[in-house]
Order: C-alpha cells, then sequence, then structure tokens
C-alpha cells in the first residue's frame, strides 16, 4: 500500500509546519507528501521550500493563484502517486498512530474507507473535545446519508481511501468555496463501500476559518446549494421528506442566527 497525503494551506503561517511534521511524525510514515499552497500571502513559501529541502518526501505545490481549498486539494489529489489518499488542512493536524491504525483496519481493501475518531479544537479558548465515531462504520449507505444530513454529530475527515475511488464519485467540487467537505463525504457515503473504523483519534481540527468569516446568510446560500448538487443521490436513498426537512432546517437555524446577530448589532449600534 502506497499511501500519499496531500497538506493544503493558504495564510496558515507557522500553524503550517505543526501540521506537516504530524505527518513527518507518524508511526507508520506516509510514502509521498503533497504540500499544496495556495498562493498564499503571508510569505510561506519560504517555509515550504525549507521543509520540502529537510525531508525529500514533500513534493511542493505553488499555486498561480487562489482557486479555493476544493480546487486546490482535488487536484493534488489526483497528481498523488498513491494508490489510497489521506489529506489535511494546514492548520489541523494528524495524531502519531492515524496512519498506521487506519491502514491497519483496511488491510489494503480498495472499497473500504479507513477513518478515525475526531478531535475539535477551539485555539481562542485553549480547549478541544473527542468525538467517537465508530458506529458510522456500522451503518448502510441510507443510514450514512442521514447521519450526514442530521449533523447533530461529528462526521469522519480526512479519510484513508483508495485514488480510483476518489477519482469514481468525481473528487471535491471545484465550483465549492465553503462546505466541500459536506458535499464530498456526502457521496462517499452513498457509495456501498465498507467503511472501517480505527480504533483510535486520528485528526485535530480547528474550528474557524472561512466559514467564520460568513454572514448566516451565506452559510444558509452554501448549505443549500450543496442540497440541490446531491438531491438526486439524497432523494434516492433517504426520500423526498428527509431532503425537505434537512433543508427547512437549515433555513430554520440561519435565519434564527441572523436575526439574533442583527439584534446584537442594533443594541450595538443604539447604546
Amino acid at each position: 500500500m502506497k499511501i500519499s497525503c496531500v497538506i493544503v494551506s493558504y495564510n496558515n503561517g507557522e500553524l503550517l509546519k505543526e501540521a506537516v511534521m504530524s505527518v513527518i511524525g507518524q508511526t507508520r510514515p506516509v510514502d509521498e507528501i503533497i504540500l499544496a499552497d495556495d498562493a498564499s500571502t503571508d510569505g510561506s513559501r519560504p517555509l515550504i521550500e525549507a521543509l520540502a529541502r529537510s525531508h525529500p518526501n514533500i513534493r511542493p505545490v505553488f499555486r498561480e493563484r487562489n482557486l479555493g481549498v476544493s480546487a486546490n486539494r482535488d487536484l493534488a489529489m489526483r497528481d498523488a502517486t498513491g494508490d489510497f489518499l489521506t489529506w489535511l488542512d494546514g492548520d489541523d493536524y494528524f495524531l502519531p498512530a492515524k496512519i498506521e491504525a487506519e491502514a491497519n483496519a483496511v488491510c489494503q481493501r480498495r472499497d473500504a474507507i479507513g477513518y478515525s475518531d475526531v478531535r475539535i479544537g477551539d485555539r481562542r479558548k485553549n480547549r478541544d473535545q473527542g468525538f467517537v465515531i465508530a458506529d458510522f462504520s456500522r451503518l448502510a449507505p441510507p443510514d450514512r446519508v442521514r447521519w450526514l444530513l442530521r449533523r447533530t454529530r461529528e462526521s469522519p475527515r480526512s479519510l484513508l481511501i483508495a485514488k480510483d475511488v476518489h477519482q469514481r464519485i468525481g473528487g471535491y467540487n471545484h465550483n465549492l468555496r465553503t462546505y466541500e467537505d459536506w458535499d464530498y463525504i456526502l457521496r462517499v457515503a452513498a457509495e456501498p463501500l465498507h467503511w472501517a473504523h480505527s480504533g483510535t483519534e486520528g485528526t485535530v481540527a480547528h474550528r474557524g476559518g472561512g466559514l467564520s468569516r460568513q454572514t448566516q446568510i451565506e452559510h444558509m446560500r452554501d448549505e443549500i446549494r450543496v442540497l440541490r448538487l446531491n438531491h438526486r443521490m439524497i432523494r434516492r436513498h433517504v426520500g423526498s421528506r428527509i431532503l425537505l426537512s434537512t433543508a427547512g432546517r437549515v433555513v430554520a437555524f440561519r435565519l434564527k442566527w441572523w436575526g439574533v446577530n442583527e439584534y446584537r448589532r442594533v443594541r450595538k449600534h443604539s447604546r
């Protein structure tokens, strides 16, 4: 099994080094690291070049213009030489046994998706919380789709997936700038594939980033777009009623918080 890890970065600064070193320090080394910088403007290039000089398995990629995380990641994944792929955002990191545990769980089955429990961190509050999601591997495709639509529990992330499976489902949607992970995993979950839980935590992801800068109306627009893109698959697996109720929950939730934020804004400026 040859494993490639794609790390995408856009203005991640010193956090990028932590991400890269978490992959370098795996108990089961990956065979290739593609470090794809999306036209950063924070001076990241010298750091990336220095990391590549120190670690021969790092292959740096510098985009001439900003493509967005979805296109940047997908192009790097398609360019990878490994027969299995995993990926990491430049401000997150892997725990040391992530690759080894998932590779053992998959056992080189090309129809298997390896994944681990996740830990969600909040750098501003200096705290994190672990989430056990082993149950996801015991679900049939319709139940996996329901899990992802409800979004009441954490979803698998930074999967270990065969490259040909990634390509067969169409990879990441280059036209999505946000909620690209939700769109991607919905399509993977709908496939008749075997999901293998590693039995350990794998990725520490941090909240914030681009999504935190969006308005509630922009969130709603982008979430509804993902549902529209996948409406045929969702209806086939779980029916139109669940599709419509999911859209309704998105609209109600975002309008509620839009109203709360507007109320706070008005109160602040009226003092």
